[in-house]
């Protein structure tokens, strides 16, 4: 069994979501036989011996897919900063600045043109 499952391809992410997905799908009665399709799907890349076409199809994948990762990423940083920081524009130049919450009533200077203002954080 060994000899034959050498050469194969393996279990990669879109292996793994192709699971989950057919997971998910498989407890709905109306999708259930695309969930099993699914997995008919991700276990057939992974016992497969063609790695050029399976690691072009990962890639593909990816590039679909790191939009919206990227989405994400960048809304779940910027819900941690909105605890932590406040954001105020530079009255000269609109320039956003980033500072420290909870500290008073604060000088703060712009970066870009050196002006100095004063506002509570």
């Amino acid at each position: 069994m060994s000899y034959y499952f050498r050469n194969s391809y393996g279990i990669d992410k879109l292996s793994i979501h192709l699971y989950i997905a057919g997971c998910i799908l498989s407890l709905f009665r109306y999708t259930s036989t695309l969930g099993f399709v699914f997995f008919i799907y991700s276990t057939w890349r992974c016992l497969s011996k063609n790695r050029y076409k399976r690691y072009n199809e990962l890639q593909s994948y990816e590039n679909f897919i790191a939009p919206i990762s990227n989405f994400f990423k960048k809304l779940t940083t910027s819900m941690n900063e909105q605890r932590y920081y406040k954001i105020f524009k530079c009255p000269n130049c609109s320039q956003k600045l980033r500072v420290p919450k909870h500290k008073g009533k604060i000088t703060i200077t712009c970066s870009v043109c050196g002006t100095t203002f004063k506002r509570k954080s």
